[in-house]
């Protein structure tokens, strides 16, 4: 293997490292904010999102270097970009980075997959904290019904429901 191929191989394992544990992070992060979103804890919401943002602005910085560090390797194997991809450097690399890449692309599949449970959690949580703020600011002003959209976009009013135990589960 030429030595150009190995340093652009040592670059983007490196790049994928970083990568992967900014992934790591954003999972701790979503993680966390679910955990204040369950725990009803609407002050530290705000911060909790922050600390996402931070995560995501730091990953896109990264994957732009990682789109670049791909760019360099694949001009340097003569194939186009979209071809060197993490399945195909398994096969392709030669040994420690064969391995290397291959626990990369199986570390990236699962965060993937974590992280996307993460946030469809998240949201259904963030959903439920508004309707439950809503109603509650609803029955607190006398308001009857509250006005949402239904699917179609026509306006609905509906009761608020009111949890009557602060543990109760809507």
């Amino acid at each position: 293997m030429s030595l150009v191929y190995r340093e652009q191989l040592v670059e983007l394992a490196d790049t994928l490292t970083a990568e992967r544990r900014l992934l790591e992070q954003l999972l701790f992060k979503l993680v966390e904010a679910r955990l204040i979103l369950a725990a009803d804890e609407a002050r530290f919401v705000g911060q909790a999102m922050a600390e996402v943002e931070t995560v995501m602005e730091r990953l896109r910085f990264f994957e732009q270097h990682r789109v670049d560090a791909v760019a360099r390797l694949a001009d340097a194997l003569g194939e186009p970009p979209s071809r060197v991809t993490l399945s195909y450097l398994a096969e392709w690399a030669p040994e420690p980075y064969r391995t290397m890449f291959d626990h990369h692309r199986d570390h990236f599949l699962r965060l993937t997959e974590e992280i996307c449970q993460a946030t469809v959690d998240n949201r259904r949580l963030a959903t439920m904290a508004v309707q439950n703020l809503t109603a509650t600011l609803g029955a607190m002003v006398g308001g009857g019904g509250l006005a949402t959209y239904t699917a179609d976009g026509r306006t609905s009013s509906r009761t608020p429901v009111i949890p009557t135990q602060l543990d109760e589960v809507l």
